[in-house]
């Protein structure tokens, strides 16, 4: 039975909040477990030295290029399900295709996916120890990135269907997998031997397959999220493409700018490096907060978009944001508070506890903004406007936040000016989206008022 999120205004805040909170709690949930997940990983390999917790940072944010490709089949599938649900239309043929262009990407990152990180990541100046580290912690996980992208396909029908709970249990077992055999690698625990850095590419790995088997489950024994059927209607293949390959397109450049002024920080060394990568493990605390926000927008969005019901997508978005902005603003404030006991957590290096405590100060300041710019960027990707925030999202990017770092960064030779700018250009593309979505409404569906 499919799980509609059909908004009425009339509901007011309260009822509505309620259903939005319902739906985007475990997402956010999900994401706080991998944002535990990152963290305590930072935490296994600080011991061995500054370059380990480098490297596994600077590896997880060069992922990100490498997930930004399966955004093609993830947003393609996440939105058609919630269109079609909201249609009323099988939503089958939207995730047969999304698996499918999943693996076909996948294949090839199998073999080469490697190499390619590790040449940017040279390129963007990570040192030589840094590079060697990363290369043990990415082999495992590229060796079964193909089951990690069917596995985030399948989470991607989930959401759009509009049931976040399934995928949320399946995210705690694969958290506490990852979690234990890390610890057990890492270390080498019970008579295993000692991997370092690669123990945490192998939990990943592992918990990966793990997550596999159990959707694997799901489907074969309770038909969830709903029955699968050989579907190879070609113009769903043409819709995930249209909606998917901007999203793609977005995510790739996107995390490509991201790693440009990751390297700018990197210039300043690997202890500059590691307290950006201690920042933003605990930001991301707040961060998925938004996230899960944003695919809350996007599902209500799309599944408002099928039934053609604009009055509650633009009621049920500003819910989203609201809600997401509130409560970022609350957790920014222990980011502040704490800062200096949040950052000696993870390093007892005092130029690494000094950088990430600036660090934590400034970006609380972006929280409200961030809720708001994930939130509407969100649900023009639910509406089929993916092309939309591919054009802001780089465009605020590279004008508010890279150039004038690099314009500046020799006159104020130090990690704090672009970390200062990351602020400002978050709160600018907050202003810009608001524009574009309310422009959206009213030139496309008429007044919705």
């Amino acid at each position: 039975m499919s799980k509609k999120i059909i908004i009425n205004p009339k509901d007011g805040f309260l009822k509505t909040s309620k259903r939005v909170l319902k739906l985007a709690t475990p997402i956010i949930a999900s994401n706080l477990l991998y944002t535990v997940e990152s963290t305590i990983s930072i935490l296994l390999v600080s011991e061995i030295s500054p370059s380990a917790v480098a490297a596994v940072g600077f590896s997880g944010s060069m992922l990100w290029f490498i997930y930004s490709l399966m955004a093609l089949s993830y947003t393609g599938t996440t939105v058609l399900v919630a269109q079609r649900v909201g249609a009323n239309k099988d939503p089958s043929p939207a995730l047969f295709w999304g698996i499918l262009i999943s693996l076909l990407i996948a294949t090839p990152l199998t073999f080469y996916g490697e190499e390619l990180l590790k040449t940017l990541m040279r390129a963007l100046g990570g040192s030589q120890d840094v590079i060697s580290l990363s290369e043990e912690y990415l082999k495992p996980i590229f060796t079964f990135i193909a089951v990690g992208f069917v596995v985030n396909t399948i989470y991607a029908a989930y959401n759009g269907f509009g049931d976040t709970s399934t995928p949320f249990r399946v995210a705690v077992l694969m958290s506490l997998i990852n979690l234990t055999i890390s610890y057990i690698l890492v270390n080498g625990k019970f008579g295993f031997e000692k991997l370092g850095v690669a123990g945490a590419g192998w939990g990943i790995a592992i918990s990966e397959i793990a997550g596999f088997f159990t959707y694997l489950a799901l489907y074969v024994f309770k038909s969830k999220p709903f029955k699968v059927r050989f579907s190879p209607y070609l113009e769903v293949l043409r819709e995930i493409f249209k909606i998917g390959a901007p999203s793609a397109l977005e995510r790739a450049l996107t995390s490509l700018s991201f790693n440009v002024f990751v390297g700018m920080v990197a210039i300043f060394g690997d202890r500059a490096l590691a307290a950006h990568q201690i920042g933003l493990r605990v930001e991301s605390a707040s961060f998925m907060v938004g996230f899960g926000m944003m695919i809350a927008s996007s599902t209500i969005s799309g599944q408002n978009f099928g039934a053609k019901n604009y009055k509650g997508i633009e009621y049920g978005v500003w819910v989203c944001a609201h809600l997401g902005a509130i409560l970022m603003s609350i957790i920014s404030v222990p980011l502040v508070i704490f800062a200096k006991p949040i950052s000696a957590f993870f390093s007892n290096d005092p130029e690494v506890i000094r950088y990430s405590i600036y660090y934590l100060t400034i970006v609380a300041l972006s929280q409200a903004p961030m809720a708001y710019a994930s939130v509407l960027s969100g649900s023009l990707k639910g509406m089929g406007k993916t092309h939309l925030p591919l054009f802001v999202n780089l465009g605020s990017f590279w004008v508010f936040r890279i150039i004038p770092s690099m314009a500046l960064i020799q006159t104020f030779p130090t990690p704090i000016l672009p970390w200062i700018f990351m602020s400002i250009e978050t709160a600018l593309r907050a202003i810009i989206f608001y524009i574009v979505f309310k422009k959206v409404l009213n030139s496309s569906y008429g007044s919705v008022r």
